[in-house]
């Protein structure tokens, strides 16, 4: 009679393992997948309809709707230059804006997007100002630098986009009396990142000397989806003429935007070129400079 060799146990369950290993869904890279977002925009005109996230696309020249001059009275823009990074964004009566971010594996040119190269400012703070950073190799956000109430596809007989509307996340505020003026700057700005990092300040510091007396930075970048929310205020004083600067930068989760109530307003009047560039690049100049 043939004798039997039964196989050893670890045998058998390595075997297994590998088995139901190649059974094994694979795994999803969270970043390839689109990412839900809501907030709220006061919205008087109760203008409605589908949104439109503009990004430039990598190492196109041509900026959408006339940004630095009147779109009526610059050329067409060149629409193949914009990406739409939302997608079935939606603007409904209430002023609630709701859709997906694409994935960030679809951002083109996280680094330097509107020339905004990330790097020495935050990692190489100016005398006087010590940041702590973490990641700093990694450390590259690309962010939406106009939103519009458009399908992406309508435009009129000359070639211009049939914008219903412009969301504008950002607003500035002045204030005079007697002795001082005010000028507040407050913008949101939806960013991507591909990689975790972060930089902050730890409290509010003082430069040594430069153009801001006081800067606050708390940066806390997940890979993914999120918000920088950027606050600048300018006081004069009248009679010596002289100007001090507080800027603070710090992040924001989906979670927190959503929750947040209103945080931009929307308009039926074309977005021009400073309301284009400003929350991208001059809100952001100190940092992304």
């Amino acid at each position: 009679m043939p004798q039997r060799h039964r196989l050893p146990w670890w045998v058998a369950l390595a075997a297994l393992l590998l088995t139901l290993g190649a059974c094994a869904p694979e795994a999803i890279d969270p970043l390839a997948l689109p990412t839900p977002f809501s907030f709220e925009v006061d919205n008087p005109e109760e203008i409605e309809g589908p949104v439109y996230g503009a990004m430039i696309v990598p190492f196109e020249g041509e900026l959408p709707f006339g940004m630095g001059v009147s779109p009526k009275m610059a050329p067409p823009p060149n629409l193949d230059a914009v990406l739409n990074a939302i997608l079935d964004g939606e603007l409904d009566a209430d002023g609630l804006v709701s859709g997906s971010f694409i994935p960030v594996v679809d951002v083109p040119r996280l680094n330097e997007l509107l020339g905004l190269e990330f790097g020495w400012w935050v990692f190489l703070p100016p005398p006087g100002c010590d940041i702590t950073a973490t990641n700093p190799v990694e450390a590259a956000i690309a962010p939406i630098f106009g939103i519009a109430v458009w399908d992406g596809e309508a435009v009129d007989e000359g070639g211009y986009p049939e914008v219903a509307g412009i969301i504008a996340l950002s607003e500035s505020t002045y204030e005079e009396d007697d002795d001082t003026t005010t000028q507040t700057y407050r913008s949101y700005l939806p960013v991507a990142s591909r990689a975790a990092w972060s930089a902050t300040t730890n409290g509010a510091c003082e430069p040594d000397d430069g153009w801001i007396s006081s800067i606050e930075v708390d940066l806390q970048i997940a890979a993914g989806w999120q918000f920088v929310h950027v606050v600048d205020v300018d006081v004069c004083d009248k009679t010596t003429w002289s100007c001090s600067r507080s800027y603070t930068a710090r992040s924001m989760t989906l979670e927190e935007i959503a929750a947040a109530g209103p945080i931009g307003t929307v308009g039926s009047m074309i977005m021009t070129g400073s309301q284009a560039a400003r929350p991208s690049e001059a809100a952001l100049e100190p940092i992304f400079r």
